[in-house]
């Protein structure tokens, strides 16, 4: 028994240099893209961002006008993802969850996204999330929330 957990030590220390490639890659669930734009004004206060997980922290991020900070994750095979964000804009500040749904990037009845890129967009007058429009087959930009 020894010598089996040995031999299969080894081995897997063997071929797990061979294909570094796998731990970019989802191989139990589909890979989904998170992006939040700045839209404000070129002479607004800097925007702050700040998002997380239960598992990853990215930090403080300051995006430029037209910046977008964006990050890559497999989706959790029981269905348990969820990344928020705190933002702060000049004396303004919102916490909201940024990815909840695998459908609908955050649970909102209206419409499925249909796509693996939750893509938002913080502007003057809050936060917009890009929707698919069923009708004509187009994606829009949808006012999710005020500031």
């Amino acid at each position: 028994m020894a010598l089996s957990f040995i031999n299969i030590f080894y081995l897997l220390l063997l071929i797990t240099p061979l294909d570094l490639s796998l731990a970019k890659t989802c191989i139990f669930s589909d890979k989904y893209q998170v992006h939040v734009i700045n839209k404000l004004p070129s002479n607004s206060p800097q925007l702050k961002i700040h998002c997380a997980s239960k598992n990853d922290d990215f930090g403080d991020h300051y995006p430029i006008v037209n910046e977008d900070f964006n990050w890559s994750f497999c989706h959790d095979v029981f269905g348990q993802t969820l990344y928020f964000c705190h933002f702060w804009w000049d004396s303004k500040d919102k916490v909201f969850d940024v990815f909840n749904n695998r459908y609908y990037c955050v649970d909102n009845p209206d419409s499925p996204n249909l796509t693996n890129i939750c893509k938002w967009e913080v502007r003057l007058d809050g936060f917009y999330l890009q929707q698919y429009n069923d009708t004509d087959k187009t994606y829009y930009m949808y006012h999710y929330l005020d500031w």
